[in-house]
């Protein structure tokens, strides 16, 4: 049986839920789209502690109050999301493939995850989240905040700027991202007050390195 195409949009809705859940230092281990043949659908998955930290419903709980924090559940996938233990042996090989993988990546599953047939999967590695906010006073202009996700530590790395000249020196100069990228990522930034770049891959050791 085909498998649906995960489409773009869907693909960029799960960056919006995995940046909201970096910024409520929600722990993770995985993010994934997984298809399941019997219902022909993409499900949104996510392998987080809290699962057996608190029990499922305190879990999503705890997710949900995040998404809505971030105004994200109007774009959530029909069938919502789907929280698992990470202990999930399939989630558990993931998850070690995508930090051994450093971009986003399709991958043959064919197998079960916490009791549903799993036949492929859209595994998410890191990418930089962009976000637009106006300051207060009324023309005091903007603050841009850049934030590398996803991050499961308490301190999550985020950098402000007041500029978009000093938010493009940062992304081109200091992670080193291809100028073209940034540019239409910033142009996107403009149009809808936020915008992201995939493909991202820091380490604990290039953050620190960085301006605080």
């Amino acid at each position: 049986m085909a498998t649906a195409i995960l489409v773009s949009s869907e693909i960029e809705v799960g960056r919006r839920i995995i940046a909201a859940l970096t910024r409520a230092k929600i722990p993770v281990k995985v993010y994934l789209w997984a298809f399941i043949p019997e219902v022909q659908e993409w499900q949104f998955m996510i392998a987080t502690p809290l699962v057996d930290a608190k029990g499922p419903l305190g879990a999503y709980a705890d997710v949900n109050k995040a998404l809505q924090k971030e105004g994200v559940f109007e774009d959530l996938p029909l069938g919502g999301i789907f929280l698992r233990s990470p202990n999930d042996p399939v989630l558990k090989l993931l998850e070690k493939e995508s930090k051994a993988v450093p971009r986003d990546a399709s991958r043959v599953v064919n197998q079960h995850i916490s009791g549903s047939f799993v036949a492929e999967a859209y595994v998410y590695s890191g990418f930089i989240d962009i976000q637009e906010f106006a300051n207060t006073p009324k023309g005091t202009g903007s603050t841009y905040y850049a934030m590398y996700a996803p991050y499961s530590s308490p301190n999550v790395p985020t950098w402000a700027f007041k500029n978009l000249d000093d938010l493009r020196l940062f992304l081109v100069a200091k992670l080193h991202l291809n100028a073209n990228t940034v540019d239409s990522s910033l142009r996107e930034l403009s149009s809808r007050k936020g915008a992201s770049i995939p493909n991202v891959q820091l380490r604990p050791r290039d953050l620190r390195r960085l301006p605080a």
